[in-house]
């Protein structure tokens, strides 16, 4: 009698089957991956005009003195600006432990131009026009 073996072909299918798992489950990994990447770049932009829009709103209401009490720790820099520093939450922070900076420029006395940045990565930009002075 002759019998033949089919273990060979039956180990080809295997190899066969845990290959194609192998290359679903990378591309799922990738997935996720890509997934956390996009919601995290979300979340910095929702809490970058957040901060930009809170902003604008003070210094609509109360002009640039008002802008500078909104963070309890903005620094005046040199010319027409002002640096203001958030935590990862949005409150106030010293200008070196923030996440968000919120760079304030004032181009004439009724405007404001608002940048938020985080990590050197430039986020969010807003223009305000403040109408009706005190």
């Amino acid at each position: 009698m002759n019998r033949k073996s089919h273990s060979g072909v039956f180990m080809m299918e295997m190899i066969a089957v845990v290959f194609f798992f192998i290359l679903c489950a990378g591309i799922c990994t990738q997935m996720f991956a890509k997934a956390d990447f996009i919601s995290r770049e979300a979340s910095d932009l929702n809490r970058a005009v957040f901060l930009a829009q809170s902003a604008g709103e003070v210094f609509k209401a109360e002009g640039r003195e008002g802008l500078k009490d909104f963070a309890a720790y903005g620094k005046q820099k040199a010319g027409k600006s002002l640096h203001l520093g958030f935590d990862k939450n949005g409150n106030p922070c010293e200008e070196g432990q923030a996440v968000y900076l919120v760079k304030a420029e004032f181009p004439m006395e009724t405007e404001l131009a608002l940048t938020v940045v985080k990590d050197t990565k430039e986020l969010y930009t807003l223009t305000v026009k403040r109408h009706g002075q005190d």
